[in-house]
């Protein structure tokens, strides 16, 4: 905080000096944009913009702070001015598809991506997103292509391998998901999305056991995600530990009121164990939470 001040400091007095150091302004809005401070970044960045035009880096920041105050469209126009001005700006088209992949518009992300691709084929970050997008559409083989093109550049980036084997399980390849999920684990031991990744392919695999050891250490690392009590508790449904099973769910629950699946498989662990009526309970639970969301 004590070198942002410094940082507001110096740039106020050169601006104070030259009025018209455009630089300068655009330089207190990122260090304004850095403290949260969004009105006032985009206030040195109109000025910046206005005392030159062309300042294209300008451009690119005032969409940023335009994005986080959820004002999409001049952001969007921002970064198109930006693109015009430089059409060989690889940080303008990869920050318009981050824009239009958190906007859902995927397929003119992609287009962008695919533009930043063309500009620094060696730029690993874009493959990443890219990846993660397709992922997301549902296109397995070209998902696991980027984070594969990820791996060759980067072989020590531990969320590609991640990503990979949640695209793998995506398919049904569990083993080399599993392999992938275990390779970020080696490459960051205190991955707990991995581990509780990892247990989820071991799940599949019939492997409980050893899936219910990577849900520990997901909960280890992080105890507070509801994820994996709920992963763990159903593991621990399918070798008949049903007492350890519901107060898993017990835990999953108590982090996401509303885990639907939660609650359903703890009413069935429960019928299963004759305790009918808090089974009947549970399934009103869900009933009622189904409702709310219609």
């Amino acid at each position: 905080m004590a070198a942002a001040r410094e940082a507001l400091a110096a740039y106020g007095h050169a601006i104070r000096l030259r009025p018209d150091y455009a630089e300068a302004y655009n330089n207190r809005g990122n260090v304004r944009s850095n403290l949260g401070q969004f009105e006032d970044a985009l206030a040195d960045y109109d000025r910046a913009i206005q005392l030159k035009p062309e300042l294209v880096d300008a451009y690119i920041n005032r969409s940023h702070a335009e994005a986080a105050l959820q004002q999409y469209d001049g952001a969007l126009e921002d970064l198109g001015s930006a693109i015009r001005l430089a059409p060989d700006s690889l940080i303008a088209f990869l920050n318009r598809g981050l824009l239009m992949a958190e906007l859902g518009r995927y397929e003119d992300a992609i287009a962008d991506l695919d533009r930043a691709v063309g500009l620094e084929p060696a730029f690993v970050k874009t493959y990443y997103i890219r990846g993660c997008i397709r992922a997301t559409l549902k296109r397995g083989r070209e998902a696991i292509a980027d984070f594969e093109r990820v791996i060759g550049l980067d072989p020590e980036c531990a969320e590609a391998y991640n990503s990979r084997g949640a695209a793998l399980a995506e398919s049904g390849q569990y083993e080399a998901a599993a392999a992938d999920y275990g390779q970020a684990i080696r490459l960051k031991p205190e991955y707990a999305a991995a581990y509780n990744n990892r247990g989820i392919a071991q799940a599949k695999l019939g492997r409980h056991g050893s899936a219910i050891d990577d849900f520990d250490e997901a909960i280890r690392l992080e105890p507070e995600r509801p994820e994996p009590y709920y992963n763990r508790g159903h593991a621990r449904e399918r070798r008949g530990e049903y007492e350890e099973a519901i107060a898993d769910y017990d835990q999953a629950i108590l982090r996401k009121a509303d885990d639907v699946e939660a609650i359903r498989n703890r009413a069935i662990v429960k019928a299963i164990l004759g305790r009918t009526a808090e089974a009947r309970a549970e399934i009103n639970t869900v009933m009622e939470i189904a409702a709310k969301g219609r």
